[in-house]
């Protein structure tokens, strides 16, 4: 009975190992393949390549029958998220057909150099796997490579304020990289910023000062009169033997965005020779002193005063001047009043003085002096006939004699 059942188990053991090897050599055969130009199914050759290079597969397949939507995949052990596949094409019986797909060798390395296993296979929708190989090969660092590991950074930043960045590189390389280097700029503001980071080792060492990889923070200070808009930070890991680049985005908010501007009543009526007064306040949000500069243009007849032409404001508070306006003339008056900071418009505001008739108290004025005039002349006029009168001299008469 034992032997019974070994048999079976045995001819079981053989239709299934026959019918695997039907189902794998159904459609074809892998005869070939080649990285990067060089032969290696079959071959000694212990083939290296370089962390992160891209290199060509090239597949040689053999046709034993007819099948359709027929690829190839390539993948290497241990990454099998990243399969890496041709396009799909009908094979027919006794052709031989050739595949190239491009691979992508493993960026970061733990080691200098590490073996890896590269998996090809041929296999089509309907018939499944036709063959599969698996070649053995290096990969190893770049002699001098680096990375850079993460840039932190707010994604928006006021004007006005510091932008602080905080970047990470490591030695991606088999040398060390000495003398490191890295700046982060806004090229579109003129901003910059250079750290040296040092040498950097291939791999972490016991000793403090030789370590893989370094972070440092980095500030830039967005100028308070930048315009709102999106802007690009270009961060740069540089020594002589290599340099790397990455880019990051920050929005930059206006200055205007830390400032109200209020202006008081913008319209006024007041009689020719009089004086109407409008304010201005100014209220600074933000969290640093700032200095505005108001400026009035106003039409010819009409003449403003600024009481205070520059304003400093501290943070978080605010300040009020006063704009004088006189005019001889009965008219409407349109002026303008606006507010820079850093030579940069923060608001502005067109006010209105409606000037009509003649100031009551001017009129009563100048008839106050014109009476005084003309009492002076008077007085002025009696003090003459006075004088005259008293200096003239008595007239003499002279009796007339009578003789008896």
């Amino acid at each position: 009975m034992t032997s019974k059942n070994l048999l079976v188990f045995l001819v079981s053991a053989f239709v299934l190992a026959a019918l695997c090897a039907s189902s794998v050599s159904a459609f074809g055969s892998i005869t070939g393949v080649e990285i990067d130009g060089l032969e290696v199914l079959g071959s000694s050759i212990d083939l290296a390549n370089f962390a992160g290079q891209t290199v060509p597969i090239r597949v040689i397949f053999n046709a034993n029958g007819d099948a359709e939507d027929v690829r190839v995949k390539a993948w290497i052990s241990g990454e099998s998220d990243n399969i890496y596949t041709s396009r799909r094409i009908d094979v027919l019986n006794g052709r031989t057909y050739t595949e190239t797909v491009l691979l992508d060798m493993p960026s970061s390395l733990d080691e200098l150099d590490e073996d890896r296993k590269l998996n090809v296979m041929v296999e089509s929708r309907q018939d499944g796997t036709a063959d599969w190989e698996t070649i053995e090969f290096t990969v190893q660092r770049e002699s001098y490579t680096m990375e850079i590991l993460s840039v932190d950074m707010n994604s928006e930043v006021k004007a006005g304020e510091a932008l602080t960045i905080d970047v990470v590189v490591k030695n991606r390389g088999r040398q060390l990289a000495e003398d490191t280097f890295v700046t982060v700029s806004v090229p579109e503001l003129g901003l910059e910023s250079k750290a040296y980071y040092g040498d950097l080792s291939a791999q972490d060492e016991s000793h403090p000062d030789r370590d893989d990889a370094v972070e440092k923070r980095a500030y830039l200070k967005v100028p308070s009169d930048t315009t709102a808009g999106l802007y690009t930070v270009l961060i740069e890991a540089f020594n002589d033997d290599s340099i790397v680049r990455t880019e990051k985005r920050v929005y930059v908010t206006g200055a205007e965005d830390d400032t109200q501007v209020v202006f008081s009543q913008t319209s006024k009526t007041f009689a020719a020779g009089a004086e109407a007064t409008y304010t201005v306040t100014i209220v600074n949000k933000g969290n640093e002193i700032r200095v505005f500069d108001l400026s009035v243009d106003a039409p010819a007849g009409l003449n403003v005063d600024v009481s205070d032409p520059i304003v400093v404001v501290p943070a978080g508070s605010s300040r009020t001047v006063t704009l004088d306006a006189t005019a001889s003339k009965e008219d409407v008056y349109a002026f303008t009043a606006s507010v820079y900071s850093d030579s940069e418009l923060v608001a502005s505001k067109t006010m209105t003085a409606s000037v009509e008739g003649k100031d009551n108290a001017s009129i009563g004025g100048n008839s106050t002096v014109l009476l005084t005039v003309v009492l002076a002349i008077i007085f002025i006029v009696l003090l003459v006939v006075l004088i005259v009168l008293l200096t003239r001299k008595p007239e003499t008469s002279e009796e007339s004699e009578s003789y008896y």
